[in-house]
């Protein structure tokens, strides 16, 4: 063979390997799970680490378990499954009230609703709970109910309140009222706390260093429960479903002999009236 011949031979070897490489690159991947487990160490203690810092309910059985598979990739990832829908309450429409602790009292029917704009503390319950009235702070706003019920804010105050295995600092809106519940527990405190309440599930949930936490719907304590805890039930003269969805109502200031504006609905209200008339 030719030098020249020889070399041109060479160059094409030579290119041909780079398309070869350039496609292997371009090719995608497989190896299976355990194959790579058990041929790199740093794997098995990445997934080592994922499971020790991932819990379950000690209840779980072993058909559930394949179905939590799924979400332990994620880091403080909250999700609800089909296992964790009361079989007695499918298809109904009841509140999520959760039971806290405050002072050392326990305090049932707490409402969680995503629905309400600010916490809520009725002065019936106020009343009863070892909290020092003095630091109620003034509060000079109206708040408007679904049902376009008003009532005046007495004030403000900070109450603290053991959830699950954490304490909050939730700041109340406190009112004269007599509702369903205990107290309210909206927005404010849902967002700060990153939970997701879930009605069908009757559960919320919400992570707190790294774990899963979910505090399920609270059960009435019945009298032969043996507890040191004082229980603070909800008023006898209670009202079902009111003063829920609460929301503030702003008040616009006018000037003397200024034209005064004329009331409108929101948008949303009329969507939300719109559509609980039409059900």
């Amino acid at each position: 063979m030719r030098e020249e011949d020889a070399r041109e031979f060479l160059k094409f070897i030579k290119h041909s390997e780079y398309n070869v490489v350039e496609q292997l690159h371009k090719q995608p991947a497989r190896i299976s799970i355990l194959t790579l487990l058990l041929s790199s160490e740093a794997h098995r203690n990445a997934l080592l680490k994922v499971l020790n810092q991932t819990f379950v309910p000690n209840d779980v059985s072993v058909d559930k378990l394949d179905r939590l598979v799924n979400n332990l990739h994620v880091d403080n990832f909250i999700s609800f499954s089909e296992y964790e829908i009361p079989p007695e309450r499918t298809g109904s429409v009841k509140a999520l009230h959760i039971t806290t602790h405050c002072h050392g009292h326990i305090l049932p029917h707490v409402l969680v609703d995503n629905g309400s704009a600010l916490n809520v503390m009725p002065m019936s319950t106020l009343n009863r709970l070892p909290m020092d009235k003095t630091h109620i702070r003034p509060c000079h706003t109206s708040v408007r109910a679904f049902d376009g019920t008003r009532r005046e804010v007495v004030g403000k105050i900070d109450v603290p309140l053991l959830i699950g295995p954490a304490t909050y600092n939730v700041e109340f809106t406190v009112m004269d009222i007599t509702p369903a519940y205990n107290c309210l527990l909206g927005q404010p405190w849902i967002h700060a706390a990153g939970a997701v309440p879930s009605t069908l599930h009757q559960k919320v949930k919400f992570v707190i260093d790294g774990r899963l936490i979910s505090v399920g719907a609270g059960e009435d304590i019945i009298a032969s429960t043996s507890t040191d805890a004082p229980y603070i039930d909800v008023d006898e003269n209670m009202i079902e479903c009111t003063f829920r969805s609460l929301d503030f109502v702003n008040a616009t200031f006018v000037v003397g002999r200024k034209k005064i504006p004329k009331p409108r609905l929101s948008k949303n209200t009329l969507m939300g009236v719109r559509l609980t008339v039409g059900k």
